[in-house]
């Protein structure tokens, strides 16, 4: 049996009509080329992505891979995005987890910063069709789609046509194909069976079963996963638990009309998944971060212990249940119907229609922060701001909820008189107490940098990560083609029309010590001194509910209820001549027409928060964690309907030199409708009825393209450039009046621009051993950076901060910086061994990325990232196969996320505060320790 094999297919295509790849070659190769050797046609690939029909490899170039079954099964991918990487071009980070992963091609690295958007540029397919057409914030395509044996193959654009026949993605489509029974007869399953990091177990089971009749004009099969595992940091709980089902049937038929097909689908996902960069492990320094000595790489910060509870959800009576150990709990039910139909005399038409439901119940512990008992935040935002009690002299203790021991005490100091009471210098108005002894853990560690420097502890929270995400798609793409012989002609429409809606409601804010596997403790505060906001002195308020959280409910964090509707509606035409044998041009265009419109209900704090009657929930006055929920209002409801349009065409020109090479030239325009644009309307409805969705990102691309293949070489370098503009950025960190309730500022402009080589090329040595090389050198300019500077009044603003009735956003401004730009690598390589002996194979893949910028100033880099892997593999028998893979095996641990700890302060630039404190405390993310995995898989 030959060795896996990833068919990489580089073509240019007339970005609507036909995708030309290079065939696949035999078992082992990976082809280039647009060109095929005539003996090897009959395995000539058919392309599905990035083509208004389906279409063969054998016309004008496209840059594509196909990433086979075999790679697929044989190496070990974190995530379904994983598989991205034997992409050049493309850039994935999956460090984190299975689901929220970060993927960008060309450099278009900018906007994909976070996982909860790491999908910003491209979008990932299922048969053809959008996993999530209409994205949002924590509500991505990785969250509905999972790599297992029902996966045939996976093919992907990058740039170019996928601007013309992708929903809303001009950087790239990653289209995963499922088998059927017609394609794949016979059953399949595998169990692999590993340990991620230092013991944490790894369980995944898959099966497969496909069936047809001798015609082969009837099929069906069915599949699907179970997974369970713990990810590869201590966490007391498993990070990732759940599946999915897979099944669809094929009917082909004649007819006086013509011969087609009919292809019906169906899955059914209910998974659990985590994320790793929920924290990030402490260090000391940026150019070359060292973990602490007391926690190293592998601590969890994860809150542990039973930690569920009920949060209020709005003023009558509605509640959300919250549990942190349940992460982000995805489902997800999907159907459609693809029917392809040739009329004959070159006529033919292809529908492809989906509807599906997907939703995510996040339930997972965020704001996961190192932060001083003596920073205002620290108490401010467990409810004491809401409920008035900031500026009220008193004491908070903390204490081990188990036990009831008293572990600080810290005072809140309003005049110098009261110093007396304090250990420790004021800060902030905060110190610890003389009288009670800190014995919080961990106290001995201190950061360089005077922000949060001493008596650390951590923080929890649950901004974004507490509520529900729905949608509801209905999808459809039409094409119809005319072959004319040296011209065709192709014309269609895709059609999209999703229902979405966001229930979150806060769960609340907790405080942990500095510990693996912290707990949250229980806090109160306690009065000094008679007060008009806190009553007598001596009163006791409970800031916590028994599971340790405080501000339940209350627009501290999210508090709101979304209802959107999206519509888009895509007319597509497609032309391709061949004046010549060797000679071909064609063109793509899309005409989008996009409609968002619906409701935003932001809830604000509650007007008797700050009474000392007020009761809550409870109806306990001196319980605040219940007394705070927000509400809904008139004033804080937004109504929008916001529409555009706009046009999308890429062109091309291919020559072939000969029947091994080929050269290609390609230029798009493409556009990017802005995700879940109505996010921001959340201060006042005149803002949302003034907000425009022009002007749209616009992206420029040109390729250029040579090819060459032959029985022992492939070599397809493609040179490209991108240029991008009219990026929006907003911020979201503003507060308003009440000093407790954020808003998002109005948009500003950003500019980038990128430009470099994408090589694939495969040399075979001999018919056993062959090495694969996929680089992409990139140079990303930022050419003008929007950096926005919230404006004097953000937070309880007073009329000398704020003069004229000026409110909070109004004075919100940006300046412009130039530079690299952020978190895109000059070099990125993808390097593979492959050798196989008979029933034996095996294969070494090394990955190397440069150092990158964390920010456009480029003041700290993320350091070069190197990876090896091994794979080996022996068949048994003609049906069983046996695998052993080591990912990471030098356990190389290279930094993939970088921050500091705290804010930094005002008076210093980003500049300033690393020369002065180049060993400060810092956040750092990387990628995942060595791992072993051991895999059995039968056919029958």
């Amino acid at each position: 049996m030959t060795r896996s094999r990833i068919t990489t297919l580089a073509a240019l295509s007339a970005g609507v009509a036909y995708v030309a790849i290079a065939p696949v070659a035999a078992a082992q190769a990976v082809s280039t080329s647009a060109v095929a050797p005539q003996e090897e046609a009959t395995t000539e690939e058919i392309i599905v992505t990035g083509v208004l029909r389906d279409t063969t490899a054998s016309k004008a170039p496209v840059a594509v891979t196909t990433v086979s079954e075999e790679r697929i099964r044989d190496t070990v991918p974190v995530s379904a995005a994983d598989l991205l990487t034997e992409i050049p071009g493309v850039v994935v980070n999956s460090d984190a987890g299975e689901t929220k992963n970060t993927v960008y091609a060309r450099g278009l690295s900018n906007g994909t910063a976070s996982g909860t958007y790491g999908y910003y540029w491209t979008t990932i397919l299922e048969d053809g069709m959008p996993v999530v057409p209409a994205p949002y914030s924590n509500f991505q395509p990785d969250m509905f789609l999972r790599a297992d044996a029902t996966i045939r193959r996976v093919q992907a654009v990058r740039g170019g046509s996928a601007a013309v026949t992708g929903p809303n993605a001009p950087g790239g489509l990653f289209n995963y194909i499922s088998k059927t029974g017609l394609s794949d007869p016979g059953g399949l399953a595998i169990v692999r069976l590993g340990i991620e990091g230092e013991d944490n177990p790894y369980q995944k089971f898959d099966l497969y079963y496909g069936w047809r009749n001798e015609e082969r004009d009837l099929g069906f099969s069915i599949g699907g996963n179970y997974r369970r595992s713990f990810g590869y940091r201590d966490i007391p709980y498993p990070l990732n638990r759940g599946g999915q089902i897979k099944a669809n049937a094929n009917v082909n038929y004649v007819s006086g009309l013509g011969s087609g097909g009919f292809l019906v689908s169906f899955k059914y996902l209910n998974d659990h998944t985590g994320n790793l960069d929920n924290y990030r492990p402490l260090a000391y320094g940026f150019d070359n971060p060292q973990f602490t000595e007391q926690f190293g790489n592998s601590v969890n910060f994860l809150p542990t212990g039973d930690l569920s509870h009920t949060v209020p959800f709005g003023g009558n009576g509605d509640t959300r249940e919250w549990n942190p150990s349940d992460f982000s709990h995805e489902k997800s039910i999907a159907g459609g119907i693809k029917w392809d139909h040739e009329f004959g005399g070159g006529w033919s038409f292809t529908n492809n229609f989906r509807i599906q439901r997907n939703q995510v119940n996040h339930t997972y512990a965020t704001d996961i922060g190192y932060q001083s008992l003596l920073n205002a935040d620290t108490f401010r935002l467990l409810g004491t701001q809401a409920a008035g009690l900031a500026n009220t002299p008193g004491f908070f203790t903390l204490s081990d909820r188990s036990t009831g021991q008293v572990l600080a005490r810290v005072y809140r100091i309003t005049a110098t008189s009261q110093n007396g009471v304090c250990v420790t210098p004021v800060s902030n108005g905060y110190c610890i107490d003389r009288n009670t002894p800190n014995i919080l853990p961990n106290q001995s560690i201190v950061n360089q940098a005077p922000i949060d420097s001493t008596n650390l502890i951590l923080t929890v929270g649950s901004s974004n990560s507490s509520g529900v995400i729905r949608s509801r798609d209905i999808t459809d793409q039409f094409t119809l083609t005319k072959d004319f012989g040296p011209v065709t002609v192709t014309a269609g429409s895709y059609f999209n029309l999703t229902r979405f809606s966001r229930d979150f409601a806060y769960a609340g804010r907790g405080i942990m010590p500095l510990q693996n596997n912290p707990t949250t403790l229980d806090v109160d505060f306690q009065t000094t001194t008679t007060t008009a906001a806190g009553g007598a002195a001596g009163t006791v308020y409970q800031l916590t509910d028994p599971t340790g959280f405080g501000a339940l409910g209350s627009s501290t964090g999210l508090t709101l209820r979304d209802r959107a509707n999206v519509r888009e509606i895509s007319p597509m035409f497609g032309i391709t001549w061949e004046p010549t044998s060797r000679l071909l041009f064609d063109f793509g265009a899309r005409y989008t027409f996009y409609r968002g419109w619906g409701v935003n209900q932001r809830y604000s704090t509650n007007p008797n928060a700050a009474s000392r009657t007020f009761g809550g929930i409870d109806g306990d006055p001196l319980t605040l964690y219940d007394n705070l929920y927000a509400i809904e209002s008139a004033a804080t409801t937004f109504r929008y309907d916001k529409s555009t349009r706009f046009l999308q065409y890429s062109g091309a020109v291919s020559y072939m030199i000969s029947n091994q090479a080929a050269l290609y030239a390609r230029y798009t325009k493409g556009r990017k409708n802005n995700d879940a644009f109505w996010d921001g309307f959340n201060v006042s409805q005149t803002l949302a009825d003034q907000f425009s969705l022009d002007p749209l990102p616009t992206i420029e691309q040109y390729e250029l393209s040579l090819q060459f293949r032959n029985k022992w070489l492939t070599f397809n370098p493609v040179v490209f450039y991108t240029d991008l503009t009219n990026v929006a950025v907003r911020n979201n960190g503003g507060l308003l009046a009440d000093g407790v309730t954020r808003y998002t500022t109005r948009p500003f402009f950003s500019h980038y621009r990128s430009y470099g080589l994408e090589l694939d090329n495969t040399i075979r040595f001999t018919r056993w051993f062959d090495i694969r090389n996929v680089l992409t050198l990139n140079k990303g300019k930022t050419v003008s950076f929007a950096s926005i500077s919230l404006g004097t009044c953000n937070g309880v603003p007073t009329p000398e901060k704020c003069p004229n009735g000026i409110l909070p956003p109004d004075d919100d401004t940006a300046t412009y910086l130039s530079g690299p730009q952020e978190r895109a690598a000059v070099v990125t390589y993808n390097g593979t061994a492959n050798v196989h002996f008979g029933p034996f194979a095996a294969y070494y893949r090394f990955r190397y990325i440069s150092s990158r910028p964390v920010t456009v100033r480029d003041t700290f880099r993320l350091p070069a990232q190197k990876l090896s892997d091994i794979g080996l593999r022996y068949n048994l028998s003609k049906a069983v196969t046996l695998n052993l893979n080591v990912n990471n095996l030098f356990n190389d641990m290279n930094p993939t996320q970088l921050s500091q700890v705290g804010t930094r302060p005002p008076e210093l630039t980003e500049e300033q505060f690393l020369e002065m404190y180049p060993n400060a405390l810092s956040q750092v993310q990387t990628n995942a320790p060595r791992s072993y995995f051991l895999t059995v898989s039968a056919r029958f």
